[in-house]
């Protein structure tokens, strides 16, 4: 039987709370920010009418007091790693006052047949500084934590209709149980892959030398090419000769390393023997090069407000590219071929136009 006497008593606090759940937000928002920690989405809702309607009349729940529904104000973070959960959790520990014995880990669960993927519920209370300047806003509320995983599963699953093991016909728990242990699996995949990206990212940064030929090109060893060396050494001498100041900002490195690749580059080792044939050139190269760009579209060494550390790269792979058109006859194919590539792979025709301009600036080269 739903309880009208708390119905009314949450019309008359309704603006309360939106506005107290505006200020929670915010300061979660807040929170998160300066704890380093970053998240896919926060977000709050205040318990709609027809919605706390439906949790009042449940047979299996009785409330006595407004107070003792604990999610009339709710937010919610979507992490995008497992591990981050528990960073978030501590966060939100440190700056609300939370009610452990009202908060419950779902986590935890280790019911095989429980469905319903899990996440953790923190009830808590508005931090000291917020109810000094609004004492009527001395609330419980609600913040659940999950990943977008669990999230994805969570929706989806509302949206089908299901909530609990009782409410999935028995021939279809076998799928539902598949399925979550493999959003569990990727979950801690993620997780994995996290970690190892950042060893590998520290493990480079770590090499006395950039070397093996087996070691194939990405964008974690082009940046750490372009922070120190010969590249560091290319970029400083390119900026003093544009006269721009020179930007610890990499220049598009997927964009560099998918270069590299496309003209035979594709291991530090041969970037660095080729960049040591080039360094000479640099001045004379990057003079023509910028004209062709002048041309093509209008863009001109004046129009750089600085140089972007890996910026020498992009002009080594150009150079390349025209070293590999070894006859004047080829050229202009090879270079059609190297636009469509990298610049244009659904327009041939201005490949080819952005190919002539280039040809044209270098002849005699």
């Amino acid at each position: 039987m739903i309880n009208h006497e708390l119905l009314e008593a949450y019309l008359g606090r309704q603006a309360t709370f939106e506005a107290l759940g505006q200020a929670l937000h915010a300061r979660l928002k807040d929170v998160l920010s300066s704890g380093g920690v970053e998240v896919h989405a926060v977000s709050y809702r205040v318990k709609d009418l027809k919605s706390l309607a439906h949790k009042l009349g449940r047979p299996d729940k009785t409330y006595q007091r407004l107070e003792d529904i604990t999610d009339l104000i709710g937010l919610r973070v979507i992490t995008y790693f497992d591990d981050s959960v528990d960073h978030v959790d501590g966060l939100i520990k440190a700056n609300f006052r939370v009610d452990s014995s009202r908060s419950e880990d779902k986590r935890r669960r280790h019911d095989p047949h429980s469905f319903g993927y899990v996440s953790l519920h923190s009830i808590c209370h508005p931090p000291a500084d917020l109810l000094e300047a609004h004492p009527e806003w001395d609330w419980p509320f609600e913040i659940q934590i999950r990943t977008i995983l669990q999230h994805a599963w969570a929706e989806i699953e509302h949206d089908l209709g299901y909530k609990s093991a009782e409410s999935i016909p028995i021939p279809l728990r076998r799928r539902f149980s598949r399925l979550a242990g493999l959003l569990e699996l990727a979950d801690s995949e993620f997780v994995e892959l996290q970690r190892a990206l950042k060893d590998y990212t520290r493990k480079v940064a770590q090499q006395a030398t950039l070397a093996p030929d087996a070691l194939e090109l990405d964008t974690v060893l082009l940046q750490s090419l372009t922070e120190k060396g010969p590249v560091a050494e290319l970029d400083l001498k390119l900026a003093q000769w544009s006269r721009k100041p020179l930007s610890p900002t990499p220049f598009y490195p997927a964009y560099v390393t998918r270069m590299l690749r496309q003209v035979n580059l594709g291991n530090p080792s041969g970037i660095l023997t080729r960049l040591e044939e080039f360094a000479p050139r640099l001045h004379a190269f990057a003079e023509r090069y910028f004209r062709f760009t002048t041309e093509a579209w209008g863009f001109g060494i004046e129009k750089l407000h600085s140089v972007q550390r890996g910026y020498s790269l992009l002009l080594l792979a150009h150079w390349q590219a025209l070293h590999q058109a070894e006859q004047d006859a080829h050229r202009l194919e090879n270079m059609k071929g190297f636009y469509q590539q990298i610049d244009h792979p659904h327009d041939e025709a201005e490949a080819r136009r952005i190919a002539r301009l280039f040809v044209n600036c270098f002849v005699g080269w």
